[in-house]
């Protein structure tokens, strides 16, 4: 499905991606399909914000995040990359840098929602979620310093502003 994202054939894209979900789903939480689950629905996510249909974009967005948050909490083992699956034996990769790539998938999702709530005017929420995703590319190291730094200040800016118009009520 990504493939078929990735060069435009978005109609084939989204139906892949779809079929995947529906024949992982009673499987989602295993340690071999959450994450490929997870990278769907933000696939998803991103393909319906992509075609400004924002509030079907943050449904997949959303069960994204539930789908990490149970998973977190019902396992919590740092799951199989899907691209291991695809890698010899001795290849493997170790729980460091499994748990490494399935947290940096759940930061991407969290920066999407960031951009969705921003989309539906929901500033608070988008904020919060982009708060999130900063805090988590600094915590794991996975940022490129300027555009933090730019991004920081400007959700910094949200914030002061948020504070003078309460203080003026």
């Amino acid at each position: 499905g990504v493939n078929h994202i990735d060069t435009e054939e978005l109609s084939a894209g989204e139906e892949h991606l779809v079929k995947c979900l529906r024949l992982l789903r009673r499987y989602r939480l295993s340690h071999d399909c959450v994450s490929l689950c997870i990278q769907a629905q933000n696939n998803l996510g991103i393909l319906w914000s992509e075609r400004e249909e924002i509030e079907t974009a943050q449904a997949y967005l959303e069960s994204s995040e539930a789908l990490y948050n149970q998973y977190m909490k019902e396992v919590g083992s740092p799951p199989l990359d899907p691209t291991e699956r695809f890698l010899p034996e001795e290849e493997k990769l170790t729980e460091q840098e499994r748990s490494k790539r399935f947290e940096k998938v759940y930061t991407h999702n969290l920066y999407y929602l960031a951009q969705v709530y921003q989309h539906l005017e929901m500033f608070e929420k988008a904020a919060h979620y982009c708060h999130s995703t900063l805090k988590r590319q600094l915590e794991h190291n996975a940022y490129h310093p300027i555009e933090w730094a730019i991004n920081a200040a400007t959700l910094s800016q949200f914030y002061i502003n948020k504070n003078f118009i309460q203080k003026s009520y």
